[in-house]
């Protein structure tokens, strides 16, 4: 991962008999179901979480295609409301695409549009490889770097 990437981390196994320490770590992040992805920068201290939870999550860099279906389908608000292009001009003066480009430069966050930070996908569809392999091995766990574009197409 190069340090200037924006990283989509996904949930991939539930809460059952979870160490404190993960179980933290994943709150910290705001992963409290399966099938939910944030999206983070890739500084050394998420890396450090990432290293941690890397059991029971995916991560891998995203591309401004996959994070603009992600933002204009599952992005919501607080009551859990949609936002769609014509939101994200009111709140930001500027178009969607504008708006990624910017998020993807780190001039602007997700904050600047007031929507919750997790993004609660479907489970993929035939499914998961393997919750208890890394990918690597053909599972699921761990980094998969650009690869998580088409586990993300396969929960859009």
């Amino acid at each position: 991962m190069s340090p200037v990437d924006r990283v989509a981390v996904i949930r991939v196994r539930g809460t059952v008999n979870l160490e404190r320490k993960i179980k933290d770590t994943l709150k910290m992040f705001n992963l409290e179901k399966t099938n939910n992805c944030i999206i983070i920068d890739n500084r050394d201290s998420y890396r450090g979480m990432l290293q941690k939870v890397k059991d029971y999550v995916t991560f891998g860099e995203i591309d401004k295609k996959t994070f603009k279906k992600l933002l204009l389908k599952w992005a919501r608000l607080p009551g859990n409301k949609k936002i769609d292009e014509k939101y994200i001009k009111e709140k930001t003066g500027k178009t969607v695409d504008e708006f990624i480009d910017e998020f993807f430069e780190f001039k602007t966050d997700l904050d600047d549009l007031g929507i919750k930070k997790v993004f609660r996908l479907h489970p993929p569809r035939k499914g998961y490889r393997g919750v208890r392999l890394g990918y690597n091995q053909g599972g699921s766990l761990g980094y998969r770097g650009k690869d998580i574009i088409s586990l993300l197409e396969k929960m859009i």
